[in-house]
């Protein structure tokens, strides 16, 4: 089975889980919890490393969450699946007639929505809406940011899109949730903001990451990042749009104006949380992002692999979370998504495989493995390092200077440039799991030293 094969195995795998917990009405997962565990057990089911809604039913029809963009796709059914859990849902579109059509057809369905126009490009809009849902509602408690623009595929491959991705998925989120913050309503449980973003934008993709250390390290440390920093980052890659020199510029290589869009709102989103990390209880507001797939809309031209449905789902299942002490994450299929930076977690298991084979007499398979099981999740395929690790040859006969190492790292690199993406994780990740047989200390430590030559 390929890797494309495995991946696609355990994404439907995943959405039956999902599937599964959906069939629980919010309110009654902490009644059914034990037993729904119990059943997953009984099927097998693998349910780690996800986080269960607890206790019981928090909001009401008084609780107001306003969608953004939510004429169609995914912001349709996100409105959608909260007014069909009790919330009344503001749904905002940027027409006005297309927005009060798909705001009909819910209150056909004797769901509680409104509408009101708003054009997140506009900064007039947004303090219209503002106005209004103050006059109106007093305020809101939810409030999902989801109007954006896609990526394009080469079609409109212009400055003007690049300005207008960045401006409407950036700035527009960034613009209205500074207006609608001051209106969020203090509550026990704490207000909600759920920003719907993208893989495309994490830090430390594997295949499509930004390639500036500096900055990158700027913006996953929270000391350092800052509005002024997104802004400035942002505002460096349109010019370099305008100059025709961003494609050398170390930006994501893949639909690249959206990703550095979507870069922007996860690390908006994590500016955010830490800005209101201080707010007392009562007055706190929990904000978060996800990725919901690759989904079959009119923006993905339908091409995507899953329903608006399911790519609503986390956006929902965020919003109404009840131990909301969750905030500044990165979420797609219910999962926590996290900026790690692979390199730097091998990096660490082999040194701590290292470790063990210098401090232990015999080391044993299990104890040399766990490091590179736990901390970087090789050895899914292959077991060939044998009991007594002494047995093998060493690797560090290969690796016995530093023209060997650097020919290795040369061929490490070369490998994946091969591959049309910067993948060296995966590719030195794979190459390790290949030779662990031969590891012992002189050639984990010799690896730890390609490893470094190859980040230089």
């Amino acid at each position: 089975m390929g890797r494309k094969e495995r991946a696609k195995e355990r994404r439907e795998k995943r959405f039956q889980e999902i599937s599964l917990l959906r069939t629980i009405p919010y309110s009654d997962h902490q009644r059914v919890l034990c037993c729904t565990c119990m059943w997953i057990v009984n099927c097998k089911l693998e349910f780690w490393g996800i986080w269960f809604v607890r206790g019981l039913r928090w909001w009401s029809s008084e609780t107001v969450a306003v969608v953004t963009g939510g004429n169609r796709g995914i912001g349709f059914e996100i409105a959608r699946q909260l007014a069909d859990h009790g919330l009344t849902v503001i749904l905002t579109s940027r027409e006005s007639s297309a927005g009060l059509e798909a705001a009909n057809a819910l209150k056909e369905l004797g769901l509680s929505v409104d509408f009101h126009q708003l054009d997140v490009l506009d900064s007039l809009s947004i303090k219209k809406l503002a106005e209004w849902i103050e006059q109106t509602y007093g305020g809101i408690d939810v409030l999902v940011n989801n109007a954006g623009v896609n990526y394009n595929l080469g079609a409109d491959n212009s400055v003007e899109h690049a300005h207008n991705v960045v401006a409407t998925n950036y700035y527009g989120t960034k613009n209205v949730s500074q207006a609608l913050i001051p209106l969020m309503r203090p509550s026990a449980v704490g207000a909600r903001i759920v920003n719907v973003s993208s893989r495309l934008g994490r830090l430390n993709g594997r295949r499509n990451r930004l390639e500036d250390k500096d900055l990158r390290e700027k913006l996953a440390k929270l000391e350092t990042l800052s509005e002024e920093l997104i802004d400035r980052m942002v505002s460096t890659f349109l010019q370099q749009v305008e100059q025709g020199t961003y494609t050398s510029g170390g930006w994501p290589q893949m639909f690249t104006d959206y990703s550095v869009s979507k870069l922007a709102v996860n690390a908006f989103t994590r500016l955010v949380a830490k800005m209101l990390s201080d707010q007392p209880d009562g007055q706190r507001i929990y904000i978060n992002c996800y990725c919901p797939g690759w989904v079959k809309t009119a923006m993905t031209g339908w091409a995507g692999n899953i329903s608006a449905e399911d790519g609503a789902d986390t956006g929902v299942w965020l919003a109404l979370l009840q131990d909301h002490t969750l905030t500044g994450k990165f979420f797609a299929e219910r999962r926590e998504k996290k900026n790690i930076n692979k390199m730097a977690s091998l990096r660490r298991a082999l040194v701590n495989v290292h470790r063990i084979l210098c401090s232990t007499t015999t080391p044993n398979h299990i104890s040399v493995t766990s490091p590179l099981r736990s901390q970087y999740g090789l050895l899914s395929r292959y077991s060939t390092l044998s009991n007594n690790v002494n047995e093998n040859p060493s690797l560090g006969n290969d690796l016995s200077n530093e023209e060997s190492k650097r020919r290795l790292c040369n061929r490490l690199l070369y490998r994946s440039r091969q591959r049309g993406f910067l993948e060296l994780d995966l590719v030195l990740g794979k190459w390790v799991e290949e030779h662990i047989y031969s590891m012992d200390e002189n050639g984990v430590k010799a690896l730890v030293d390609v490893l470094d030559l190859v980040k230089k």
